[in-house]
């Protein structure tokens, strides 16, 4: 891809997100389904660097976050839809088998209620309690904390090797303020980067004395292996084709173990499906050729589809994670020294 072509691409995607202000790119892709409490993604980010840090050690309570997700969505997206909430309590608590309530909700509420549950009632609670001066509150916020609370309690004090983490289009830092309210910015040497100025801004504010910084995935101006992780939510699918493949490049070569890529949208389709809008790209990606693409830049690839993720563990998947596809990269030792070996040819 051209320096010319780079930069063009590079100006469109500022522009998508420069004409909003900054007011809304502070709470945007931060609320509801997209809240990252909840999203089923934003869990799996914090799952895996759970993991990373403390391989196999909690992996039951990743799997209950996890389950967290899918009923508090499932809850949120009915309230909101003019669902009462007295009538859906009434329903969970009497055990009325009504086809409105997905079993993964109501075996939830069931377990939630007996003495053997180590967790609060977040259920009840969700619907039962409002606060008194948040009117636009469609779940009780306390309940929605319940995982943010539990993960707090459970890696204070811990101890773990060091890892950089390098989270691309961090936005206004909503991910980075999940990853601290969880108990796990404190483990982490963590920076982000988005090309928004705006956004980096209300980062900043938002979050002092972390390192975030204006670039752009397609020249972020990095060093080679910068950080042990890079993560991304959502910004692939927002690509031309060529960017996407210098995107796809670039990550693999800032990132020194793995890359984990959620995608909102991608498929089990042969080939991308381009949708320019305006400036901008709503493409519906290929699960096959986007993990080519990253096989090529010499990482071992794994495709992890939400749908089937959820379906597996809890017979449910809600709508908004219907399309989610979570790629991880794998830096493989081949691929580091074939970059080595170009570096060295360029040099001579």
């Amino acid at each position: 891809m051209k320096a010319t072509a780079i930069a063009l691409e590079n100006a469109r995607l500022k522009a998508s997100w420069d004409c909003f202000s900054a007011g809304h790119l502070a709470v945007y892709l931060a609320a509801g389904a997209e809240d990252q409490r909840i999203n089923a993604c934003s869990i799996l980010t914090r799952a895996l660097l759970i993991d990373t840090l403390w391989p196999r050690r909690f992996d039951a309570l990743i799997e209950e976050e996890l389950r967290f997700g899918v009923v508090m969505t499932w809850l949120f997206e009915q309230v909101r839809a003019g669902a009462s909430r007295m009538a859906l309590l009434d329903e969970l608590h009497g055990g009325r088998r009504g086809a409105r309530v997905p079993a993964v909700v109501r075996q939830a509420a069931a377990w939630l209620r007996t003495d053997a549950c180590p967790l609060p009632d977040y259920v009840t609670d969700a619907l039962l309690f409002r606060t008194a001066d948040r009117p636009e509150e469609v779940l009780f916020e306390p309940a929605l904390n319940t995982f943010a609370q539990r993960w707090s309690a459970q890696l204070a004090g811990l101890q773990a090797a060091p890892l950089t983490v390098l989270e691309i289009a961090c936005g206004s830092g909503n991910e980075y303020l999940a990853l601290r309210d969880f108990g796990l910015a404190a483990h982490l040497t963590y920076a982000g980067f988005d090309i928004s100025w705006k956004n980096i801004e209300n980062a900043r504010c938002a979050h002092p004395g972390v390192n975030f910084f204006e670039a752009s995935v397609l020249n972020s101006g990095l060093p080679d292996n910068a950080c042990d992780v890079v993560f991304l939510h959502d910004l692939l699918g927002h690509l031309s084709p060529e960017a996407l493949e210098r995107a796809l490049q670039e990550i693999m070569r800032i990132a020194r173990k793995e890359a984990w890529l959620h995608c909102f949208n991608a498929a089990d389709i042969p080939r991308h499906q381009i949708r320019p809008v305006g400036l901008y790209h709503r493409n519906r990606l290929s699960i096959a050729q986007l993990a080519a693409s990253l096989s090529q830049t010499g990482a071992a690839v794994e495709a992890i589809p939400i749908p089937a993720l959820l379906r597996r563990k809890f017979h449910f998947v809600q709508p908004y994670s219907a399309s989610a596809v979570t790629f991880i990269a794998r830096k493989t030792a081949s691929a580091s020294r074939r970059r080595q070996r170009r570096r060295n040819a360029r040099s001579l």
